[in-house]
């Protein structure tokens, strides 16, 4: 059976599709954890900027091979991550005044 086939036959659009939005949900608990307690002590910002960069780059990558699911999934994770990024730097610079 060829890849294409296997594809359709596990519905494999359907399952990106899913994944696609699952992708920019997953950092919504962090984000909303801050917002409630204001503690940022465990957050990497190396880790979420890198993060944040290579969002970017699949969202640019699906943007050049036409895929829209892996260009909008990627470019809303890139955004949520960037609002937890700002967001930590907003409760840090709160918190150390």
């Amino acid at each position: 059976m060829e890849r294409e086939a296997v594809a359709v036959a596990i519905h494999w659009t359907w399952i990106m599709f899913v994944v696609g939005i699952i992708n920019p949900c997953f950092m919504v608990p962090q984000l909303v954890k801050i917002w409630k307690t204001t503690e940022t002590e465990g957050i990497s910002m190396i880790t979420l900027v890198l993060l944040v960069l290579l969002q970017a780059a699949f969202s640019i990558h699906g943007f050049f091979i036409r895929d829209t699911t892996v260009m909008w999934s990627s470019g809303a994770a890139a955004c949520v991550s960037l609002m937890v990024i700002f967001s930590t730097a907003y409760f840090r610079r709160q918190n150390a005044q």
